[in-house]
């Protein structure tokens, strides 16, 4: 399951640049159109980054999840291979 960290802090490190790129926007776009921005993308994504990230109170699969059953198959092709 090596690649399931990898690929979830990766995932986090890009939410982290959103965050520092609009903190950015915000301070030269002060109108009414960044604040429809914020309000229609940003607040939702930025509330809602963790249950994208476990799954939680999503019905079917997180990430996580998705990349631990991945991980899963991929260990029982192998044993068949060897």
């Amino acid at each position: 399951m090596s690649a399931i960290p990898n690929f979830v802090s990766q995932v986090q490190e890009v939410e982290r640049e959103l965050k520092t790129e609009w903190n950015s926007v915000q301070e030269g776009w002060q109108d009414s159109v960044a604040e429809d921005f914020n309000e229609r993308v940003m607040e939702p994504y930025m509330r809602n980054f963790p249950q994208y990230i476990t799954g939680e109170g999503i019905s079917g699969y997180g990430l996580e999840q998705l990349l631990q059953q991945m991980e899963k198959h991929i260990q029982e092709m192998n044993t068949l291979v060897s």
